[in-house]
């Protein structure tokens, strides 16, 4: 059984560093430097960001495993498990590269996971994989049955398409089968005359042979992390991020018993007694549990109660339905630090008001001394993160959707800009205003 001692303990330290002028600069520096060290990681590994990770191994570790500086890196497939945390004068972050299989094919393509703050991973132990795994395609114009035994009187499991993508596992003993996956989950027999197959790298299985699903290291994990534990105004909690690029198929993950498939950026945090919290960013998602399945939309969370089994292992229990996320709570996240570009999703009606019903404007009638209002023009208006015109997007208004602002300053580019909230900016000349807005605080150095 994993040391629940050394969790308990880590979960206990999270609020364990001051909270001085070096916050939130300590995390920063942190992230900048995973930008700047782990540009160059390859898959497979864990890169360093900031001091206080600690790696514990399965059996012997290897000669090179140090996380000492910045940029340090790796290899992850043994780990046992991962102690990240923040200490006096310290602040753990590190990021993880490897491969991951999509939901409906073999593809395995990189994906990404950045842990930072006090994170305790448990990368759950692989099944043995199959000792031959030869590609293979499925010749045949019409396609190819996958069936359950090498026989034609067998039930079909699946069709499969010409040109279909498949993985050898071997070969029948009496001839002219292969066992094959089609996923990582669906696997059968096939013809041999419909499929490529260098039968002679196959070895040779009865019929009854048995295979476990197809797993590659770190697809599926336990993990905690602390919640609400910011140490300042500014920095992030703590939790991971986890990414898979949005323009491939979304790539599969078990978390904490439950099942996440993913296209797009995750923020996720999780303890036993507070459940598990799954933040869209951008993207899509699906989540389900035995308990249920939902869909996810950037901007959108949702939660999953969890219990601890005897063996130290997480069951995911109930799902609640998504709904949106707190904008404010997550601007901080690290996401420069990632290697796919990604930002933090914005439900505009938060802090925007529809459109009129009618064709109207929002400004119709509004007093000289009412609360200030503005309203987007024809071409729309983008929300930005900051009062900066090279600023991520986070939302955009359409026209005559309307906001009242709580600030105006001048921006980056020297113009006026409309502040929403923390995080929320719009440029004035893509709005007409109304109501008094001269009485709203004016921001000599606006930046967030």
């Amino acid at each position: 059984m994993r040391s629940v001692v050394a969790l308990v303990a880590l979960l206990m330290s999270v609020a364990a560093f001051a909270q001085d002028s070096a916050c939130p600069a300590l995390q920063a520096a942190a992230f900048d430097n995973i930008v700047e060290h782990c540009a160059e990681q390859e898959s497979g590994t864990l890169c360093l960001g900031g001091t206080t990770v600690t790696p514990v191994w399965r059996g012997q570790p290897p000669s090179s495993h140090r996380l000492d500086e910045p940029g340090d890196s790796i290899g992850i497939a043994n780990l046992d498990w991962l102690s990240v945390s923040s200490e006096d004068e310290t602040w753990g972050a590190a990021r993880a590269q490897f491969p991951a299989y999509a939901s409906d094919d073999l593809a395995a393509r990189d994906a990404a996971l950045l842990a930072l703050g006090n994170v305790a991973l448990f990368p759950l132990a692989q099944d043995e994989p199959p000792p031959s795994l030869v590609d293979v395609k499925v010749t045949a114009a019409q396609g190819a049955n996958l069936r359950a035994e090498p026989s034609t009187d067998s039930p079909i499991i699946s069709r499969l398409a010409f040109s279909r993508d498949l993985k050898a596992i071997g070969r029948f003993r009496g001839g002219g089968w292969l066992l094959i996956y089609a996923t990582p989950d669906l696997r059968g027999w096939i013809s041999q005359a419909v499929a490529t197959a260098p039968s002679e790298r196959l070895p040779p299985l009865d019929a009854e042979t048995e295979t476990a699903p197809l797993r590659l290291p770190w697809n599926r994990f336990d993990f905690r992390s602390g919640i609400a534990d910011a140490p300042c105004a500014g920095a992030p909690e703590s939790g991971i991020l986890l990414q898979s690029s949005k323009s491939d198929a979304a790539r599969r993950f078990g978390i904490n018993g439950a099942r996440l498939s993913l296209g797009g950026t995750a923020w996720l945090q999780a303890q036993v007694s507070s459940g598990m919290f799954i933040q869209l960013l951008d993207g899509r998602a699906r989540l389900s549990t035995n308990a249920g399945d939902f869909a996810l939309v950037g901007g959108e969370y949702a939660h999953v109660a969890l219990e601890q089994a005897d063996d130290g292992t997480v069951r995911a229990g109930a799902l609640t339905a998504p709904a949106p996320y707190d904008y404010q709570a997550i601007i901080s996240l690290p996401v420069q630090a990632l290697p796919f570009e990604t930002r933090v999703s914005l439900d505009r009606f938060m802090v925007v008001k529809p459109a009129p019903a009618g064709g109207g404007s929002p400004l119709e009638a509004l007093e000289a001394d009412a609360t200030c209002k503005f309203a987007a023009v024809l071409a729309g208006a983008n929300m930005r993160s900051r009062p900066d015109p090279e600023a991520p997007i986070i939302a955009v208004m359409a026209y005559r959707e309307s906001a009242e602002p709580i600030a105006r300053g001048i921006g980056a580019d020297g113009l006026p800009w409309w502040k929403l909230a923390d995080g929320i900016w719009v440029r004035v000349d893509a709005t007409v205003s109304g109501g008094n807005c001269n009485d709203l605080p004016l921001l000599r150095a606006a930046s967030s």
